[in-house]
C-alpha cells in the first residue's frame, strides 16, 4: 500500500499535524500531498454536532491525545506497525489523526452505515474501511489489534449489544491491547431534563425533542446511575440503527468495573470534563514484554547503577578531601617553630625506643 502520506507527515509533531489537518479544509493539497478531506458540512453536523475545523480542534484532537496517553500509560507502543481499529468510524473525523503515526495498511475503520464508509473511502488518503453488521462477529482475525477506540458508540448501544461487542473486542485485541471508548455519564440526565423544563429549547430540533422524552423522572435515573445501573432509552437512529439496540445510553463506572471488567481488565474511567463524554479504558490482559520494554528496564537498572557509582565517587572524593586536609595540617605542623625546636628530643626518644 502507498505510504506517501505517512512518509510526508511522520516527522510533524501532533500539534503541527493538527494545523495541517485544519488547513486542509480550504487547501486540500499541501506541498503536493493530498490531505484528508471533509464531506458536506451539514452531513458532518448531523453526525457529530460540528463540522470542519471545529470538529477537529475540540473533542477530535483531545480524544486522539487521550488515547496516546493511555497507550503510553498501559504499555502499548505506538509506531508505524501498530494495528488500530476505529469502531464506528463515521465520516473519518477521528481516524485521520493516526495517519501520521501509523502506516496505512495497519489502520482500519468500520461502521454499520455504508454511507459513512463511502465518505471515508472517497475523502481520506489512508486507511482501510468496511461495513460491519450491528452485531459481531466482524471480519478480523483473533488478536488483530493493539488499540481499538470508539467515540460516541457506547453512548448509544443497548446493554446486550454493548456486551456482545466487548466480548468481540476481547477476541480482536492482542494480549496487552487496549480499548478506549466514550459513553455518557449522569450529566446527560440533566441535559434531557433541561429540555423538558424549557420546551422552547426542545422545539429547535427533532433530536432535542427526542431527548426531552428520555430518562424521566430525572431523580429516579440519577439514583439508578449511582447504583451502577446501565441506562438505555431505545430511540433508534435511522435506517441502520434499529431501536432494539440503538438509542441514548449512560454507562456508570461501577458497571464498567463490575460487568465488563470480568471480560477485560479495568484500567480507567473518567467523567466528562476531559472530553465532552465520559471515557473508559479496558485492557486485554497485560502488555507483552517487547524489545522496547526490555530496553526501558535495562535503562532503569543502568540509571540505578549510575546513581550508586556516583555515590561511591562522592564518598571517595570526600575521603580524598579529608586526607588532603590532614596532610596540609601535618605539613603546617612540621614547618612550625615548635616542631623544629623539639626535633632533637623526638630523635632521642626514637633512639631509646630502638627506633
Amino acid at each position: 500500500m502507498n505510504n506517501q502520506f505517512f512518509n510526508a507527515m511522520n516527522g510533524y509533531s501532533d500539534e503541527e499535524y493538527l494545523e495541517l489537518l485544519c488547513r486542509a479544509e480550504s487547501e486540500p493539497v499541501i506541498d503536493g500531498i493530498q490531505m484528508p478531506g471533509f464531506t458536506d458540512s451539514q452531513f458532518q453536523v448531523n453526525t457529530v454536532g460540528s463540522s470542519g475545523v471545529d470538529s477537529l480542534r475540540g473533542e477530535g484532537f483531545a480524544f486522539y491525545k487521550y488515547i496516546k496517553a493511555m497507550a503510553a500509560k498501559h504499555g502499548v507502543t505506538i509506531g508505524e506497525s501498530t494495528r488500530i481499529l476505529d469502531f464506528g468510524c463515521g465520516w473519518g473525523r477521528m481516524i485521520r489523526f493516526w495517519f501520521k503515526d501509523i502506516k496505512s495498511e495497519n489502520i482500519f475503520g468500520i461502521d454499520v452505515d455504508s454511507k459513512m464508509v463511502d465518505v471515508c473511502e472517497n475523502t481520506l488518503p489512508c486507511g482501510n474501511f468496511s461495513v460491519t453488521a450491528p452485531a459481531p462477529p466482524c471480519e478480523f482475525a483473533d488478536g488483530s489489534f493493539d488499540i481499538i477506540f470508539a467515540y460516541s458508540v457506547f453512548s448509544h448501544l443497548s446493554s446486550d449489544m454493548a456486551e456482545k461487542w466487548i466480548v468481540e473486542f476481547k477476541r480482536l485485541l492482542k494480549n496487552g491491547g487496549i480499548l478506549v471508548a466514550t459513553t455518557r455519564d449522569a450529566t446527560f440526565i440533566d441535559v434531557c431534563e433541561n429540555f423538558r423544563l424549557n420546551p422552547e429549547l426542545a422545539t429547535k430540533s427533532d433530536y432535542s425533542q427526542m431527548l426531552s422524552k428520555c430518562f424521566a423522572p430525572a431523580g429516579e435515573h440519577h439514583d439508578k446511575f449511582k447504583r451502577g445501573e446501565y441506562l438505555f432509552s431505545p430511540t433508534g437512529g435511522g435506517e441502520t440503527r434499529d431501536s432494539s439496540f440503538y438509542g441514548e445510553t449512560m454507562v456508570p463506572e461501577k458497571y464498567v468495573r463490575d460487568i465488563w471488567g470480568k471480560l477485560l481488565t479495568f484500567r480507567q474511567y473518567e467523567s466528562s470534563g476531559i472530553l465532552p463524554q465520559a471515557v473508559f479504558v479496558l485492557q486485554n490482559g497485560e502488555p507483552s514484554v517487547n524489545d522496547d520494554k526490555k530496553l526501558s528496564d535495562l535503562r532503569f537498572h543502568m540509571d540505578r547503577q549510575t546513581e550508586q557509582i556516583n555515590l561511591l565517587r562522592s564518598s571517595l572524593t570526600e575521603a580524598e578531601r579529608r586526607a588532603s586536609a590532614a596532610k596540609v595540617q601535618v605539613d603546617e605542623m612540621e614547618h612550625s617553630r615548635s616542631w623544629k625546636l623539639t626535633k632533637p628530643y623526638r630523635w632521642l626518644g626514637r633512639l631509646f625506643r630502638g627506633g
